[in-house]
């Protein structure tokens, strides 16, 4: 059997598979099969009293449709290609009709599942069909020896399989091994005019644009001004960046992502990242030097999407701003953390009430911005990975005159059993974004 990470070869998914971990339609870099028993199976598991079990299945039948919808059975008799980054190339997605195949002579008298057989049967014709060897993914020990005896590959699920935000999007940004200048063949292969670079095209991926930017490992870190069919306009950032409300990048793509977040080309900005990496924190400083140091912005409106935007926040003590914060408590240690007097907790604290009184931070639910228009501020929305593509349009249609929207998320924390990554309203934000 062939370690699973070297195993190149197409899968078919079973029922088990794709019950336990929906994900498993993201997590192989060649083409996967799913057959019409596989479906069928789902379509039973929807209906279990076991609640887990029915979300599960009903999570999966969603991320099918948000991959499936808008292609035609032709389409998917070719293969519908799943979503590839530079960092994460997958194959395509292929529904296979299984019903129609005959049993092959090793199942024909074959007892216990009935399902089960159909689907190494369906395994096996695939293998035979496409002449190269086929694995089924399957959570079914039996299933799995079942299938090794008859001649066909069969593995476990793979183990801590996370999709990360960079594997399914269009990140804006590129990075480089080594040296980007040291590419560079001969002086002439780039040019300098002020503070703008010219490099040659091929150098950068097919997702280059004006405003994506790039790093390499020595430190450089650019922002692309113009692309052409030959060049690639870019200037450089400082090497020692300055700081923001106190906050010094720890990294690279924290250092783009604080220029991002203060640059005023950028009215929207998306962040999405693994958590502790620092989303809200930049996120959070970035506002308070806008609003307090430079004035550019009146106040700080945060919101968090797991209050969904028709939902009330219910009969909490308190006022709207005591009742949300309980919700936001990620923001509210942000802005301990920055401002931390050591072992002086009360000094902490109320350093932080100084500060939101000052910036007139406002934290808010979703369920009261029906109607409103955000003017002269920063609007921050948190854990928008559980927001649907309604919520995510609701709520950047939101921002008025001069505001600054600010989304952050992580697409591999997802817990809403509504949204898949797929389907997540993060995602298109920021497909949305990158297409235009």
């Amino acid at each position: 059997m062939k370690n699973s990470n070297e195993n190149r070869n197409p899968r078919v998914l079973d029922t088990s598979a794709l019950v336990h971990d929906p994900k498993s339609l993201l997590a192989y870099r060649d083409d996967i099969y799913v057959c019409l028993t596989v479906l069928e199976e789902l379509d039973n598991l929807k209906e279990r009293t076991d609640k887990n079990v029915s979300q599960d299945a009903r999570a999966v039948i969603r991320m099918l449709e948000d991959i499936i919808n808008g292609h035609s059975s032709e389409e998917m008799e070719k293969g519908i290609q799943l979503p590839s980054t530079e960092t994460a190339q997958r194959g395509k997605l292929f529904i296979g009709i299984d019903t129609q195949i005959g049993f092959a002579k090793e199942l024909k008298h074959a007892i216990g599942s009935d399902a089960d057989n159909r689907i190494i049967n369906y395994a096996l014709h695939l293998q035979n069909t496409l002449k190269q060897d086929v694995s089924i993914v399957s959570r079914d020990i039996n299933m799995r020896l079942k299938a090794r005896t008859i001649g066909v590959d069969a593995e476990d699920v793979l183990v801590d399989n996370q999709i990360s935000d960079v594997d399914l999007l269009y990140t804006g940004v590129q990075a480089f091994t080594g040296d980007l200048f040291d590419r560079c063949e001969e002086e002439k292969d780039f040019a300098m005019k002020g503070k703008l670079y010219r490099f040659n095209r091929d150098l950068f991926n097919d997702e280059a644009q004006t405003n994506m930017y790039w790093y390499d490992e020595v430190g450089h870190v650019g922002k692309i001004k113009e692309v052409t069919d030959e060049h690639v306009f870019t200037t450089l950032l400082q090497r020692k960046p300055e700081k923001i409300w106190g906050i010094l990048p720890k990294n690279q793509r924290q250092a783009v992502a604080l220029n991002q977040l203060t640059d005023p080309d950028f009215d929207l900005n998306i962040i999405l990242g693994p958590a502790g990496s620092g989303k809200t924190f930049l996120a959070i400083a970035a506002g308070l030097h806008q609003v307090i140091e430079l004035n550019q912005y009146k106040k700080i409106v945060v919101v968090r999407s797991r209050v969904f935007m028709d939902d009330d926040p219910g009969f909490l003590p308190g006022d709207l701003t005591e009742k949300s914060l309980s919700l936001l408590a990620g923001v509210t240690d942000a802005l301990i953390s920055m401002h931390s007097d050591g072992d002086d907790e009360k000094g902490t604290r109320a350093t932080v009430k100084h500060i939101i009184d000052r910036a007139n931070i406002e934290f808010t639910s979703m369920a009261y911005f029906r109607g409103r228009s955000i003017d002269d501020a920063v609007l921050i929305i948190d854990e928008a990975q559980n927001m649907t593509r309604a919520q995510m349009k609701g709520m950047l249609s939101r921002g008025g005159k001069n505001c600054r929207t600010i989304v952050l998320g992580n697409l591999a924390q997802i817990d809403d059993r509504f949204v898949t990554p797929a389907s997540s309203g993060a995602s298109a934000a920021v497909n949305l974004t990158f297409r235009t």
